[in-house]
Formats: structure tokens, C-alpha cells, sequence
């Protein structure tokens, strides 16, 4: 009636875990009576030699009785010792010793992402190969298993990207642990190379030997970059001497580019405080001259010359607070002009009155009529020469 809870085992000197695989469901018959029962495995590990004692943890769980009511029961697990003999070590690069992994067979097996031709992989000039290397240990741990060394001869660069690891592979010696590890060779110059064999290292418990398996070599033919001129003996058309990679062409012209957006970049980095000073000034101007006195009837004109009554009357508030520092109300009754007066008034009717629900246009004609005469343009001499105070010369 509920899912037991299995619980993590430490023992000291080895490595213990549950693998992810779902728990099986059996039914067993003892004594003419059937039990039903959840069946999970561990795997066991042993870094060392010697004499192991599994720990005797409880498992506790709730079971429906005859009756159908749920029952509290539990499972103690039985002592066990494990005892693991001698194996094998290697030799770290510092010269340290670590115990070799113990299984029945190790097996190493690669890819390659360009399918071979013949008896070589053939590529060009400043192409990529990637060799993907699969090892392989029944009954074990991914996590056990040692890095592959993998070398590369010289003029090829080498990449190796971060393992793979699996608990749940199938082989044909049954379930284990895989590592996959994925390596690049960049090859940029011609030539004919052999990428040497990959091998793991393990011990043998049969012959109780260290032992190692292995992925083949690869041959690789390189020839002349693809944009490269037609072949000369030595090299490539246009190649610096003694190279047969890119022409010089390629390369001088990619200096070139670099002198040029380096040189743009210094010249940027000079003008950028002016260019920002300049785009701050302008929109400084344009916010001030939009939000001057003189500015803001224009909006006020517009609307009215739009029929839009609400804009009309949310530009006159905010010009006659600006240019008078009062309500549109308060001006027009200052101003002392019927007309201009009737004309806000009937604004405010047509939006906050009964007049507020008809569908009709909003005509607003009359108020732009009387706000002209309240809202001059500025004075002429803002914008006019003054007249010299010397009399024209040899007139």
C-alpha cells in the first residue's frame, strides 16, 4: 500500500549504488502461501581488497491484512560479507599508484564522423575529425571505469570533451557501465597522420594480470585547403613557403581587416563621449520646445481641428497651467471673453455631461477660433535680424 524506501548503503572502501532501473514486481509461493514482493538490485564495488560487511538497514512499508486495513510491516536485510582479492594498479602521471578496475572483459569501440575511404580518412586542410570512443564494462559501474589515453602526433591539436556516463547499458555479456568520450583533432596542415590507438586500462581476474583494450589507429590523408589554388609542387598556389594551408592573399587581406576595425574601434572610442553629449543637448531641445508655452496651443489647435474633444480638452489644461498656472475655467473667466468662455463650456457639457453620450462629432471649431485670439505666436523680433545702428557704408 505504499512504495518502500531503500535506503543509500555506505560501506568504507567500496561504492555502493542503486541503479535507476524500475523495481520488479514478483509473486512467490513458500509453504503453500503466495507472497508478493518488489525486488531492487544494488550494485556493488569494491576500490580495494579485503573483507566487506554490508550494513543491516530496515526497510519499512504498509501492507493491506485479510481485512483489507493497511498494516505497518518491515525488512531487515540479512548480514553479508563480500570479499574482494588483490587486483592489479597503474601509474598515475605523479607517479602514484590506483587499483585497476576488475572485470570479466573491457570493450573499447570508436566512431568517426567522416566515413573512411579505403584504408584512410581523407580531409582538408584546417577540417576537424571527431572520434568518438565507447568503453564498455559488464556488471560495473560507469563511474569505475578509467579515462582512455588517447594521444595525438604532432601538428594535429587535440580536444577531448567531458565524459558520458551510463548505468544502464545492455552488452552481450548483460547489463554495465558505459563511458563515452568524445575527442577532436584539428588538422591544419597537409600531410598524411596516424591518430594512434585509444586504450583503457583494467585487470584481468582470471589471469589476475593487468590487461588493456583498445580502439584501432585511424589514418588520415589531409590535402590542400578547399580555396586554395591550384596545387604546386611543394604546396598550395599563393601558400607561404614550407605551408600548405591558407594563401597569402587570405592572409593579407585578414590583417588588413583587423588594422581596420581595430582603427574604427579607437576612433569610436574617442568620439563616443561627444556623440553622447551631442544626443543629450538634442533631446533636451526637443523636450524643452515642446513643453514651452508656445508649444503647447498647437496641440490644443490640433485636436480641435481633429474633432477629438477629450485631447482637445487635456491640451488646454496642460497650457493653461503652464502659460497662466490655472484650470481652463479660472483662465477664461480672467480673460474676460464670452465667446471663449461659451466654447470651453460647451467643451466640458460635450464630455462630462448629458451632451457626453451622443454619437454626434465634436465640432471644435469655435474654441480654436476663440483660442487664437488668447494664444498669439511669439513676437516676430524672436526671430528677425536687428537693424544695424551704423548707417550702410559708401552708401
Amino acid at each position: 500500500m505504499s512504495a518502500p524506501d531503500f535506503p543509500v548503503l555506505q560501506v568504507p572502501g567500496a561504492v555502493v549504488t542503486l541503479p535507476d532501473e524500475r523495481a520488479l514486481n514478483t509473486t512467490e509461493t513458500i509453504d503453500g502461501v503466495t507472497y508478493a514482493g518488489i525486488r531492487k538490485t544494488y550494485a556493488f564495488t569494491a576500490e580495494q581488497d579485503g573483507d566487506f560487511r554490508l550494513p543491516t538497514v530496515t526497510i519499512r512499508f504498509t501492507y493491506a491484512g485479510d481485512d483489507g486495513a493497511p498494516r505497518q510491516g518491515s525488512v531487515t536485510f540479512p548480514p553479508t560479507q563480500i570479499r574482494a582479492g588483490a587486483g592489479g594498479t597503474i601509474s598515475a602521471g605523479t607517479g602514484a599508484a590506483r587499483p585497476l578496475l576488475p572485470v570479466a572483459r573491457l570493450v573499447v569501440t570508436q566512431a568517426l564522423d567522416h566515413a573512411p575511404e579505403g584504408d584512410a580518412v581523407r580531409l582538408h586542410a584546417g577540417d576537424a575529425l571527431v572520434r568518438t570512443v565507447t568503453t564498455f564494462a559488464p556488471q560495473t559501474q560507469a563511474m569505475m571505469i578509467h579515462s582512455p589515453h588517447a594521444q595525438a602526433p604532432r601538428g594535429v591539436r587535440m580536444f577531448s570533451a567531458d565524459p558520458r556516463l551510463s548505468d544502464n547499458a545492455q552488452g552481450a555479456a548483460g547489463p554495465g557501465g558505459t563511458r563515452v568520450d568524445t575527442i577532436t583533432y584539428v588538422f591544419e596542415r597537409t600531410g598524411t597522420y596516424t591518430l594512434p590507438p585509444v586504450t583503457v586500462d583494467w585487470f584481468d581476474p582470471a589471469t589476475r594480470q593487468p590487461a588493456h583494450s583498445e580502439a584501432a589507429a585511424v589514418k588520415v590523408v589531409v590535402t590542400a585547403a578547399r580555396d586554395a589554388g591550384a596545387l604546386a609542387p611543394g604546396g598550395s598556389a599563393g601558400a607561404l613557403p614550407r605551408e600548405g594551408g591558407l594563401p597569402w592573399r587570405t592572409l593579407l587581406w585578414g590583417g588588413v581587416a583587423v588594422l581596420v576595425v581595430l582603427a574604427a574601434a579607437l576612433l569610436w572610442r574617442r568620439l563616443e563621449p561627444f556623440v553622447a553629449r551631442f544626443r543629450r543637448r538634442l533631446a533636451e531641445h526637443r523636450r524643452a520646445r515642446a513643453a514651452s508655452p508656445d508649444a503647447r496651443p498647437g496641440a490644443v489647435l490640433q485636436a480641435c481641428q481633429a474633432g477629438d474633444a477629450a485631447a482637445a480638452y487635456r491640451a488646454l489644461g496642460t497650457w493653461t497651467l503652464a502659460a497662466h498656472g490655472t484650470a481652463p475655467t479660472a483662465w477664461t473667466a480672467a480673460a474676460g471673453d464670452a465667446q471663449l468662455a461659451d466654447a470651453v463650456f460647451a467643451l466640458e457639457r460635450r464630455l462630462y455631461g448629458a451632451a457626453a453620450t451622443t454619437a454626434a462629432p465634436w465640432d471644435g471649431t469655435q474654441l480654436a477660433g476663440a483660442l487664437r485670439r488668447h494664444a498669439a505666436p511669439a513676437p516676430a523680433h524672436r526671430h528677425r535680424h536687428l537693424a544695424p545702428a551704423l548707417p550702410p557704408l559708401n552708401p
